[in-house]
């Protein structure tokens, strides 16, 4: 898709076939990115008996000078239980910039009726607390999927942060006809931004967005 960066949640890694490929060996290497990516559950947590670890991911043509991780909660259970109490995380990188740009990655609490969560209400929360203070020094823009949509009181301290929301009007998640879309982009600066949603083609239970910005700045 001639992307510079990804930001994917949900991504499920097995060592011994999956690194090679990141790494640039093997059929399907992806050696023009740098990867970074965090698990959120390990393999104990998954079950199943597979080695398999589970959580997100960045992939960027652009050098990332910096990357960090964090634990969003809930506390944990020693295994996934449901949607809502899956241990979640947020991702950060910088890019290789000529000024300070911010990227973040995060998939947040989700319930089975849609309905609204003090999980995901605690975890928009901290993510905000967080990010403020990155969000001071250059643009900063949160990619993920939040499992709500843009205007729910979940995010309300999140939009206080980074007040701009860029989505589109189609849905993303494609199991739920009804739904708005819950996969979407959040910035600390406007952006001249557009907005485009593409099919996942079986590659995911959610269509892909993408955001087209101009302005972030040149590579360093």
């Amino acid at each position: 898709m001639d992307i510079d960066i990804g930001a994917l949640q949900e991504v499920s890694l097995d060592p011994a076939s999956d690194l090679p490929v990141l790494l640039g060996g093997g059929p399907g290497n992806t050696s023009g990115y740098c990867w970074h990516f965090t698990p959120a559950l390990v393999p104990e947590e998954l079950g199943g008996g597979k080695p398999e670890y589970y959580g997100l991911a960045i992939v960027s043509r652009i050098p990332l000078s910096r990357t960090a991780a964090f634990q969003l909660g809930p506390a944990n259970t020693g295994s996934a239980v449901d949607a809502e109490s899956e241990q979640r995380i947020l991702q950060v990188a910088a890019p290789a910039l000529e000024r300070p740009v911010f990227i973040g990655n995060t998939h947040l609490a989700a319930t089975a009726d849609w309905s609204s969560s003090a999980v995901r209400r605690s975890q928009a929360g901290k993510i905000a607390g967080m990010l403020r203070p990155l969000a001071a020094q250059g643009p900063l823009i949160l990619c993920g999927d939040f499992n709500v949509e843009p205007s729910s009181s979940d995010l309300a301290e999140l939009r206080q942060a980074l007040p701009y929301f860029y989505s589109s009007t189609e849905r993303t998640y494609l199991e739920d006809h009804g739904r708005p879309p819950i996969d979407f982009f959040c910035s600390s600066v406007a952006l001249e931004a557009k907005i485009s949603v593409f099919l996942a083609d079986g590659l995911s239970d959610h269509n892909i967005v993408v955001a087209t910005c101009s302005g972030l700045g040149s590579r360093a």
